[in-house]
């Protein structure tokens, strides 16, 4: 379950600021989260598997809630920029 300090900092994000998130576990995954206006946020999702991204665009953060807990579960370490 994503946090609710997560949460507010995500509905608080200036357009200059992001949220890394980064898995624990041993295979390295990241996520990037920015927003941009009109209230969109803006997903980078990269694998350190594949070398490869994906760039996702989301308005309702409960959509993002979902997508972190199904990618990280727990185990994740987050940082605001």
């Amino acid at each position: 379950m994503v946090s609710k300090k997560l949460s507010h900092e995500l509905l608080n994000l200036d357009i200059d600021e992001g949220v890394r998130i980064e898995s624990t576990k041993n295979t390295k995954k990241k996520m990037f989260i920015n927003k941009r206006t009109p209230g969109f946020f803006v997903l980078e999702i990269c694998s350190d598997l594949t070398d490869m991204s994906e760039i996702r665009f989301y308005r309702d953060i409960k959509h993002i809630h979902k997508l972190i807990d199904d990618i990280f579960g727990r185990e994740y370490s987050v940082t605001i920029y």
